[in-house]
């Protein structure tokens, strides 16, 4: 019985068989797991950096913490979901692409422009993590000097220090979207 099955699975595939492999899907469905993982093995570290900017007091006054900034809160709590989606529809975006170019609909250059791309999509997520604090104590240092008149001399300063912190950490993770759909895209096309 299962030599029959096997001889028929073997002859089916070899009336398939087109005679030569395609390097290009191989290394794209490569890539889609790697994208996986990574975004496995970056989700403890996004999640730890997201619940200390959740955390967030500043030392100077105590009064200033994440919750004193608009939407910094909502943002940095959806962040470790989006980086985990993100790596996720990336892995699934090139494993799709390289099926495709394996059953011949189309072919991958693999130039190092797009390889940078995407290795910079990682690079973005890491460093805005890494930054971020850094960041928040200067706009809070800035923020906790407002009462002493400095926001309060400048149109619409302290409304912009207010909302800084979210557009940095969304300014990141745009940055990381963006940089990874055009890594992937020319991978796929030589562009």
């Amino acid at each position: 019985m299962f030599r029959k099955l096997f001889a028929l699975m073997a002859t089916s595939l070899h009336k398939n068989q087109r005679g030569e492999v395609n390097l290009g899907g191989i290394i794209l469905l490569g890539l889609g797991m790697v994208f996986i993982s990574v975004g496995f093995i970056m989700l403890p570290i996004a999640t730890t950096a997201c619940q200390s900017i959740l955390d967030y007091s500043y030392s100077a006054n105590g009064t200033i913490t994440d919750a004193s900034y608009t939407g910094l809160t909502s943002i940095a709590g959806i962040v470790p979901l989006l980086i985990l989606l993100g790596f996720l529809a990336e892995g699934v975006i090139a494993g799709f692409l390289g099926i495709r170019i394996m059953k011949g609909e189309g072919e991958a250059k693999a130039n190092p422009g797009s390889l940078i791309l995407l290795a910079l999509s990682i690079v973005f997520i890491a460093v805005g993590l890494i930054m971020f604090p850094v960041a928040l104590d200067g706009i809070s240092s800035v923020y906790s000097n407002s009462g002493s008149g400095i926001s309060s001399s400048f149109t619409g300063f302290q409304a912009l220090l207010l909302v800084s912190p979210m557009l940095i950490l969304l300014g990141f993770i745009v940055a990381s979207v963006i940089s990874g759909f055009f890594g992937i895209k020319t991978l796929t096309s030589g562009d």
